[in-house]
């Protein structure tokens, strides 16, 4: 019996747990980790096309053109949680506070009729029939806004989708146009980007 017990203890004894393969797994799991995560961002930054930006440089308009400012303060989170777009056109202030919520777009697509409809106009040279107005907007989007907001300013200006079209049609979708000469888009624009503290013109 005594025999028994002390061949059992030599058994425990040489029995060494081996680390080698437990480090090699870590290893390689840090790895495809590390590799895994990088391309995830590459691809990323590939699906997401953001419209060029210009800092430091003068906008050159032409002489007889009007140039028309659209500072957007995009679409950030205040204290209570809902989320709200602040468009500023000189002195009027355009806001949309709350999801599904685009009185801002309307205030900004009622203002742009307005300069449309008093500017003076040049026919497409496409030849698509549209007359298009000599009015250059430079949109002004500070660090913070969403780049879906400015996809959705784009589309406002160009005029192809509708912020309240008459009902049961849902506001922001694709604008049904019958007559190109009831189209009132705006071609010359530019985009600027600045500092989020950056508030003015």
């Amino acid at each position: 019996m005594s025999r028994r017990r002390h061949a059992h203890a030599d058994e425990v004894k040489d029995d060494d747990v081996d680390l080698n393969p437990l480090i090699d797994v870590i290893t390689m799991l840090i790895i495809f980790f590390i590799l895994g995560g990088k391309l995830t961002q590459d691809v990323r930054t590939e699906q997401i096309t953001v419209p060029p930006t210009k800092t430091a440089s003068k906008l050159e308009v032409p002489k007889d053109w009007e140039l028309v400012i659209i500072n957007v303060f995009g679409n950030t989170q205040t204290p209570k949680g809902t989320p709200e777009t602040h468009i500023r056109v000189g002195p009027r202030n355009y806001t949309s506070t709350g999801i599904d919520n685009y009185e801002a777009y309307v205030g900004l697509r009622r203002m742009l009729d307005r300069v449309y409809d008093n500017a003076e106009k040049y026919a497409d040279p496409k030849g698509t029939g549209m007359m298009l107005p000599k009015v250059t907007l430079e949109i002004r989007a500070d660090a913070d806004t969403q780049y879906r907001v400015v996809q959705e300013i784009q589309q406002l200006v160009a005029d192809s989708i509708d912020p309240a079209p008459t009902p049961p049609q849902e506001p922001m979708t694709a604008k049904k146009i019958t007559d190109v000469k009831q189209a009132k888009p705006f071609v010359s624009i530019n985009f600027t980007s600045r500092k989020p503290a950056h508030k003015d013109d």
